[in-house]
């Protein structure tokens, strides 16, 4: 306890980069002899991480396409209305949830097409385009199995036999609802945000010609091939019976053999602090297993048990509020992984799916007020900052604060749907 403490108290003062605290615990864990070897680093070996390796591959490439400069391009070309750029912006960030599986890196690739909209005398454009660009690239990430690596997590900590059922058709099934919810709740934010930028401040006409893009024909429509084998390979996975991790492997593997991109190029794009993060914290379940600390954890929360005996209803509220809680001082991902271990083994005793309770914690632990909560929103506030372009802190929050609701709503509105389902 005592090590995953000190763990813990380095992620939340943010004194190393996030991977490090993990990598070092379980490194001292086995020369210790407290867990074995082939447990604590199993995280490196297992199919979650080669799906991870396999996506952010595929990610690196999208990346060196010119797709989101053609957007962006003709978007400044056109002088597209306020409301249409927040839209672009809103698509794009969808789109990318899809097949970039960082929150962090749709946010850096989607950064330059709002980059030309900001402008220096417009705090509410400014203040409405960042909640935006923040919201639209994190909102939705907890719905779709590809879009943050912390449901990769989720997935490597559940059973075998439970973990085959949410794989990417079966978890976007059960987060149908919560993703239904969320998905009208953003679209009428933004449209919301639009109208209150154009009605403070009047829209400027470009006064230069945009530079067109540099088209890479063949790059750009073999990784459009790359992706459109891999969404077939998703929706068909009940025919041809491949897991989805050798499908993604070898569609990354294929993205080396014939489509040119470098090494150089990949080292800018490849997200190894994550991959390296996902791949020490997938082993603490494991772990505490072993050390029996996992039975000792939900002996230490008998009255969480107590309100979900009372009423179902009664319990994932309070859930839903130390979770809020703990995220006031500790950052997501860790927070996810130490209420995820705490949790996860009540699920039988609580009678619903360990996914449900891990999806309850990823949705609301992904949730945030201020900067220091989240990468994203803090990635956008220091872009802001850095170049001195004024914005409204509290417009900002504001949103912040409709947003979190909205991803508790979400998780009320699953609870029939999770009944149908059989996983309540």
């Amino acid at each position: 306890m005592a090590l995953g403490a000190g763990a813990v108290i380095m992620w939340v003062f943010r004194l190393v980069p996030d991977f490090v605290p993990g990598l070092a615990l379980i490194l001292i864990v086995v020369l210790m002899n407290l867990v074995p070897q082939e447990i604590a680093f199993q995280g490196f070996y297992s199919d979650i991480f080669f799906l991870i390796f396999g996506i952010f591959i595929l990610a690196g490439l999208l990346a060196e396409t010119s797709w989101l400069q053609r957007l962006e391009y003709q978007l400044e070309r056109r002088n597209a209305s306020l409301a249409s750029r927040f839209f672009a912006v809103l698509a794009t960030a969808i789109l990318l949830t899809l097949v970039v599986p960082s929150p962090l890196g749709r946010a850096a690739m989607v950064q330059p097409l709002i980059r030309r909209f900001l402008g220096t005398t417009k705090p509410q454009t400014n203040s409405m385009l960042s909640v935006v660009h923040v919201h639209a690239t994190t909102l939705i990430s907890t719905v779709i199995l590809t879009g943050n690596p912390l449901n990769f997590i989720l997935i490597g900590m559940l059973d075998e036999q439970i973990r085959d059922r949410f794989q990417w058709l079966g978890w976007l099934k059960a987060a149908g609802v919560a993703g239904i919810v969320l998905a009208i709740i953003l679209v009428g934010a933004v449209a919301l945000a639009a109208k209150q930028a154009t009605r403070a401040e009047p829209e400027d006409k470009l006064s230069f010609e945009p530079e067109p893009p540099t088209k890479q024909p063949v790059r750009d429509w073999f990784t459009l091939g790359i992706y459109g084998v891999l969404l077939i390979g998703i929706l068909t996975r009940t025919t041809h019976q491949v897991p989805l991790v050798w499908v993604v492997l070898f569609l990354g593997l294929a993205v080396f053999l014939f489509a040119g991109i470098s090494l150089s190029d990949l080292r800018g794009k490849f997200d190894w602090p994550t991959l390296i993060f996902v791949a020490t914290v997938v082993a603490w379940g494991p772990m505490l297993e072993h050390l029996e600390l996992s039975a000792w954890l939900s002996k230490q929360i008998p009255a969480l048990l107590t309100f979900y005996e009372s009423s179902l209803h009664l319990g994932v509220s309070v859930t839903i509020a130390g979770i809020i809680v703990v995220r006031l001082l500790v950052p997501g991902a860790p927070a996810f992984v130490i209420l995820a271990t705490a949790l996860l083994p009540l699920a039988t005793e609580i009678g619903m799916s360990p996914w449900v309770i891990g999806f309850i914690i990823l949705t609301v632990s992904e949730g945030f007020l201020l900067p220091y909560q989240h990468g994203v929103y803090s990635q956008t506030m220091s872009l802001m900052d850095a170049e001195k372009l004024p914005y409204k802190s509290y417009a900002i929050l504001k949103f912040n604060v409709l947003f979190l609701a909205a991803r508790v709503a979400a998780i009320y509105a699953s609870i029939p749907w999770w009944k149908a389902l059989n996983l309540i």
